[in-house]
């Protein structure tokens, strides 16, 4: 009697054990499908935003004025892309291994945590030609840029986030970078987890291993609080640039 009751009892644990597996089981497979599907419908979306609106043809040749507006200073977002899902997509390199389009919905979520800290950058970006100048070569030409900055994205040293640009371009770029993180930060303050669609696209001239400057995009998603479409000169005053090879020379 005592052996046929443990016999049952040990089936029921065996049951009740096999029941948790296939449990446990299918909600691994049911989240890794969740994330394949959410993966393909934001990797679709990267795909219809991998090409910009405007051509080099259409930017006007740098007259002295580091920034410049685009299309009146509106994003070329479509409605469809207003959303309040958190992603961040960056294109493949191209067959020049240039850095292509990185496109984001920056929120809390996005930006590293509080107390962060940036690591070094070792990745060397098309057209990475460094000049030092100045007294005891304190100066630089060029900075390893990223496209959606390091305090929107929490992306450091990825090579598809990142293309050589001068000092100049990439203060320029810290600029806007700031409005986007200081408006984000302060809804965060009122309890209110905002969004801004966030778009930068490098333009390169033919096979340019430099880009002439980035198309950087913004707005905020859950009301009127960020809106800008800027283009940006990837130059620096007093040198004259080779964009083909990164090759610089100082003029003074």
């Amino acid at each position: 009697m005592k052996k046929s009751v443990k016999k049952r009892l040990t089936q029921y644990v065996i049951t009740i054990v096999i029941i948790l597996l296939s449990l446990i089981i299918g909600y691994v497979t049911q989240q890794n499908e969740d994330e394949f599907s959410e993966n393909k419908l934001n990797e679709s979306t990267i795909t219809n935003n991998s090409s910009t609106n405007i051509k080099i043809g259409e930017i006007p040749s740098y007259s002295g004025e580091m920034v410049i507006t685009i299309n009146n200073d509106i994003p070329y977002f479509e409605n469809k892309e207003n959303s309040t899902e958190a992603f961040e997509y960056y294109s493949n390199l191209d067959e020049l291994n240039r850095a292509q389009v990185a496109f984001a919905n920056i929120c809390k979520f996005t930006m590293p945590p509080e107390g962060t800290k940036r690591e070094g950058l070792s990745y060397k970006p098309t057209g990475w030609n460094q000049y030092l100048y100045g007294k005891n070569n304190s100066k630089h030409l060029y900075e390893r840029c990223h496209l959606i900055a390091w305090q929107l994205g929490n992306e450091n040293n990825n090579k598809k986030n990142l293309i050589t640009g001068t000092a100049q371009m990439n203060a320029a770029m810290i600029e806007y970078e700031n409005q986007v993180a200081n408006w984000i930060k302060s809804k965060n303050k009122e309890g209110k987890d905002y969004h801004v669609l966030y778009r930068v696209t490098p333009i390169y001239e033919n096979d340019n291993k430099l880009a002439t400057g980035i198309e950087i995009e913004a707005k905020s998603v859950e009301e009127t609080g960020i809106c800008f479409n800027k283009f940006i000169y990837n130059v620096q005053d007093n040198f004259e640039i080779d964009y083909s090879t990164g090759k610089a020379k100082l003029l003074d």
